[in-house]
């Protein structure tokens, strides 16, 4: 055991990728007390969430995760939380556009962490059954291209200590770590982050292995999606390489900004019923952050050449009723 003792938060910074695969793993193997864990998150965080510590955690955390076998260039479409914007969900309203187009979705999540609805929450709501059948979740990705992989299935670790994330009250390391542990494995990612100064840090894990392509997103306004408030920073990551910082404007594509009292959430239920209004054809700002996110990963995919085509496609599915029918047929 590693057993790391310090005396102040200045001291995690100079620590190694191992030195933070240590700590990680001593943590998940209960050899440190609930005042360490919540002492060492805070510090992580003082520290700007230092990059060596993304990397060890994400080695510590792989290794105890449990895996499903997914069909090849399966996605994932996944924010990290902790913007407190308390918007509706978008990125479990992208899955279902995503299936109907025929792209095969590994939806990892939890249920509300640092927000009032977590991806998990709204699944449950919606009346799709969260297992932890690996049979179940193999044939919904072959066959209706969607699954929701409910995180503390497949991830003890992190089951382990959300009690104690919940008493930080704030967002932690773990919400950023989230979308970089699909139990499917998925090589084409999606990733939105409340955080500028983690868009690297994030591409950094990502790039460590080149069969992955992901586009990763900041809301000017912190929104762990690209927006439809503001402006977005965009990141590619590709072949193991990051690509220039790029912006995201949605008026460019004919979109009205909107403002975030009009796609504010509320509870599983609300948020529930207006997923389902968004699919039934409803128009408004959350029809249109939904169709924006659900281009960008169509482009991740392949399935359009630009952003265009993806937003004409995303309409098309909702208003066809084929993006509800992969919700009918989850049911």
């Amino acid at each position: 055991m590693y057993n790391f003792q310090y005396s102040s938060a200045n001291d995690i910074s100079n620590l190694s990728c191992e030195q933070f695969y240590e700590i990680f793993r001593d943590i998940f193997n209960d050899k440190y007390d609930e005042n360490f864990i919540l002492k060492f998150l805070a510090d992580l965080n003082f520290c700007n969430l230092p990059n060596n510590a993304f990397i060890g955690s994400i080695q510590a955390l792989k290794e105890e995760m449990s895996s499903v076998n997914a069909p090849k260039n399966c996605l994932d479409v996944c924010g990290t939380g902790g913007d407190k914007l308390n918007t509706l969900n978008v990125s479990t309203a992208v899955s279902f556009i995503l299936a109907s187009a025929g792209i095969c979705v590994a939806k990892h999540g939890n249920r509300a962490i640092s927000s009032r609805s977590g991806s998990a929450d709204i699944f449950f709501e919606l009346g799709i059954k969260i297992s932890d059948d690996k049979n179940f979740l193999e044939k919904n990705l072959r066959e209706k291209n969607l699954a929701f992989l409910f995180a503390p299935f497949f991830h003890p670790a992190l089951k382990k200590i959300s009690p104690i994330r919940q008493k930080i009250k704030e967002p932690t390391i773990f919400n950023f770590l989230g979308p970089l542990l699909n139990p499917a494995k998925t090589n084409l990612q999606l990733i939105g982050t409340s955080r500028f100064d983690t868009m690297n840090k994030i591409a950094n894990v990502i790039a460590l292995d080149p069969k992955n392509h992901a586009f990763i997103v900041n809301g000017f306004d912190s929104m762990d999606e690209i927006s439809i408030c503001d402006k977005s920073y965009f990141l590619e990551v590709k072949n193991g390489k990051i690509g220039e910082l790029k912006i995201i404007d949605p008026t460019k594509f004919n979109f009205k900004l909107a403002t975030h009292e009009a796609i504010s959430g509320g509870d599983p239920s609300y948020n529930a019923q207006k997923l389902i209004a968004l699919l039934d054809g409803e128009k408004s700002a959350y029809r249109d952050i939904v169709v924006l996110n659900s281009a960008y990963a169509m482009l991740l995919c392949n399935v359009i050449k630009n952003i265009e085509d993806g937003i004409i496609l995303s309409q098309s599915l909702i208003d066809s009723y084929k993006a509800k029918k992969i919700l009918v047929n989850l049911r």
